[in-house]
């Protein structure tokens, strides 16, 4: 257990060093470690759950995740916080599938927030504005 309470102490280390990229910043994030794999789902490795009404996030770390290497583990905690960035277009969708309408407009307008974001994040990228960000990547594998 100490290796995973490492782990996790490494995670947190890692998401505070990047999360204004993703406009995190001010979020309250907590680490919840899930002992049982979903059924069916033997590659899960991670989950973010976001309430960006009262700014908190949570990731959850499946069983699988700890059976991954440091660089794949950095690569599922990249993932779960890409979906922050999409969440309202996901909410969108997940309302459309349940019967509640969004018009073209509310649509249009939530796709340039997310096309605005990650065009930010690669321009940043692309100019070398994210050395801080690229050394918590690095570091992320040192043991």
């Amino acid at each position: 257990m100490k290796n995973k309470k490492q782990t996790i102490k490494k995670i947190t280390d890692f998401l505070e060093q990047i999360d204004w990229m993703f406009e995190l910043n001010n979020f309250d994030c907590g680490i919840k470690v899930i002992d049982i794999q979903p059924g069916g789902e033997s590659d899960l490795t991670a989950e973010v759950i976001t309430d960006l009404v009262y700014r908190e996030m949570t990731i959850k770390l499946y069983p699988h995740f700890w059976e991954i290497s440091l660089d794949l583990q950095r690569k599922a905690l990249l993932h779960e916080l890409t979906h922050t960035l999409l969440q309202n277009t996901k909410m969108i969708a997940m309302d459309l599938i349940s019967g509640k309408a969004h018009n073209e407009e509310e649509v249009k307008k939530e796709n340039e927030i997310v096309v605005s974001k990650v065009t930010h994040l690669l321009d940043c990228l692309m100019l070398g504005r994210l050395k801080y960000a690229r050394r918590a990547y690095k570091n992320y594998l040192k043991k």
